[in-house]
């Protein structure tokens, strides 16, 4: 009988060589295929019985022993793509809990540089120019509000950072109640997002991917923001309906954005987005990490052992729920 398959796909795979060498070693006799391409992948669909990384998605309703799918990230957008895998018998679990600490060094080094006008000051040195700022663009966080919606893992490690700088914070989950935790932050249902909008200066999103949230952010929740906020956006891009988000921004309704994700990766050339002064870009790297893979790694190696055992996987994703 031919041994079941554990498929590595990873385009980083090269500078991580030893990945093989520990899979084989916990796999219990299973082989280690490392792949991304399709084509090499196709000749053992009947033999993968679990798949770590990039796996190419429309191969997976073509595996009939698939029986477990650990993701590389922390969310499960690949749902999105293909609402059929939600209904194949296999699990999915991610690495949910390793991104905290990327995305807010990301988030507040974004924020802080809106703040002190570091963009400005790039553009003035490459011109030789002594910035002079006028002090009624400078801005502190001290005594400010910022609203994080989507209030997980990493919204509480944002949301450590933000108090000690003095920040108060809100936190918006699905979690119904009304309380205030161990950081004195404020959490409340995220059906009550409207009433906390006019009240926020930093308005955080951090939401998944999924049907519920598509366009989560749209014409009318801008309306309801200050028109001194910020958006902050380092959830995923399909939470923001981009075109009032553009709107919002021309008629200065808000104050700017501040965007690690956009709703077609990456960014078209010709969106307007590229060019506007209240904006700072980057190209969704907000949780990336010099040592990602092999932290990912970790956690992958640690399912593997559960998995092994019938044990309930960490981090393991609701796929009805597409999270």
């Amino acid at each position: 009988m031919e041994k079941k398959i554990i498929l590595l796909s990873l385009y980083s795979f090269r500078r991580m060589p030893e990945f093989k060498e520990q899979l084989e070693t916990a796999g219990d006799g299973r082989e280690v295929l490392i792949s991304i391409e399709p084509s090499e992948i196709e000749p053992f669909l009947d033999r993968i019985e679990i798949g770590m990384g990039d796996v190419p998605f429309v191969l997976v309703p073509r595996m009939p022993c698939f029986r477990w799918w650990q993701l590389w990230s922390a969310g499960a957008d690949v749902l999105n793509h293909l609402p059929a895998l939600k209904e194949l018998p296999f699990q999915m679990s991610t690495t949910s809990g390793m991104h905290g600490q990327q995305i807010v060094e990301h988030l507040f080094s974004m924020l802080l540089g809106w703040n002190r006008c570091i963009p400005q000051a790039i553009v003035a040195q490459k011109r030789h120019e002594w910035l002079i700022m006028q002090e009624q663009r400078l801005a502190v966080l001290n005594g400010k509000t910022m609203l994080i919606v989507g209030y997980g893992a990493i919204g509480k490690v944002i949301a450590r950072v933000a108090v000690s700088f003095g920040l108060k914070v809100i936190g918006l989950r699905r979690n119904p109640t009304v309380s205030e935790d161990v950081d004195g932050v404020l959490t409340v249902p995220v059906t009550e997002l409207r009433n906390y909008l006019p009240r926020s200066d930093y308005v955080v999103n951090i939401l998944p991917s999924t049907q519920d949230t598509r366009h989560f952010f749209d014409a009318a929740e801008f309306n309801l923001m200050k028109n001194s906020a910020l958006y902050i956006n380092m959830g995923r891009g399909a939470t923001t309906n981009e075109a009032t988000l553009i709107n919002a921004l021309r008629e200065k309704r808000i104050a700017g954005a501040l965007l690690d994700v956009t709703e077609t990766e990456p960014l078209p050339a010709d969106s307007p987005l590229w060019d506007m002064d209240n904006v700072i870009l980057t190209g969704h790297y907000a949780g990336w990490h010099p040592e990602y893979s092999r932290m990912a790694m970790s956690i992958a190696l640690e399912n593997l052992e559960r998995y092994k055992r019938g044990e309930t996987l960490k981090n393991l994703v609701d796929k009805s729920k597409g999270y």
